[in-house]
């Protein structure tokens, strides 16, 4: 029987800059990042056979998170920012990356990463005897990307 892998051999970066990019981990303060591909399928039967054909035609992917209201984490208060100020739009859009620190890159401090354009929707701003937190999701817009993510210099590069 083989290892099971482990939650904290993934690193998840947010980027909180407004007109650029600024990727900071979101470590301290999530108590839960859950990613759910829902893959999306289409089924259709036809008139020779008695079960259906299903296939896959897409995915509907987000990721539920539940933080701690640690003010002082960027990625916690540009969460909570989202929801304290009601954003929609593209004011509450940016980019999500989940690197894989289990398989490294052919540079130093690079690993392999998707890359995702997601829109933060806060649930709830929750009481937890008298400590703040927050939960909701990271929700999907439009296809993943693939390449590296450098851990020193936070920057994402795309496959070719």
């Amino acid at each position: 029987m083989g290892t099971i892998k482990q939650r904290k051999s993934f690193a998840n970066y947010l980027n909180v800059g407004k007109d650029t990019e600024e990727y900071v981990l979101m470590g301290a303060g999530f108590t839960d990042l859950n990613e759910t591909p829902a893959a999306q399928t289409a089924s259709k039967k036809y008139v020779n056979d008695k079960s259906a054909t299903k296939s896959i035609v897409g995915y509907d992917w987000s990721t539920a998170y539940v933080t701690d209201q640690i003010r002082d984490e960027k990625a916690v208060d540009f969460i909570c920012n989202v929801g304290e100020k009601q954003l929609v739009g593209a004011e509450c859009e940016t980019e999500y990356i989940i690197v894989d620190l289990d398989k490294k890159g052919t540079t130093e401090g690079q690993y392999e990463a998707r890359k995702f354009r997601v829109a933060i929707e806060v649930a709830s701003f929750d009481n937890n005897d008298g400590q703040m937190g927050a939960t909701g999701n990271l929700l999907g817009i439009g296809d993943i990307k693939f390449g590296t993510f450098d851990v020193t210099t936070k920057k994402f590069i795309p496959a070719v």
